[in-house]
């Protein structure tokens, strides 16, 4: 939840959506246009800002000796040659589908 309190202090309007693995991944629109790395810029402050709040908990590096134990905050997604699972796309790991969720799914866990 403290995720969701800072993305609403930077104003943006997230919401969960469920990769169909194991992952949740949050989305938020971002006003008017943007390019790539702008982008990819964009989405590494919050995600950099909030790792630094709780290191033991939070890694934003993707190397995985970096990461056990920990959560992931992956903005690496955001930029030229990434990928994410779209909405309502079927998986071939443990959840069937990829699919929007609401935070008291979140909260439920």
């Amino acid at each position: 939840m403290r995720l969701r309190h800072l993305l609403d202090a930077e104003g943006f309007k997230a919401w969960p959506k469920r990769t169909g693995g194991k992952a949740v991944h949050l989305m938020a629109p971002l006003q008017g246009q943007m390019t790539h790395d702008p982008g990819h810029a964009y989405a590494k402050r919050p995600a950099q800002q909030f790792a630094k709040i709780d290191p033991d908990r939070y890694v934003t590096s993707a190397q995985l000796s970096h990461r056990p134990g920990k959560l992931f905050l992956d903005y690496l997604r955001n930029g030229r040659g990434t990928t994410a699972v779209g909405a309502y796309s079927p998986r071939a790991c443990r959840l069937p589908v990829a699919a929007p969720g609401t935070w008291k799914d979140i909260e439920r866990g």
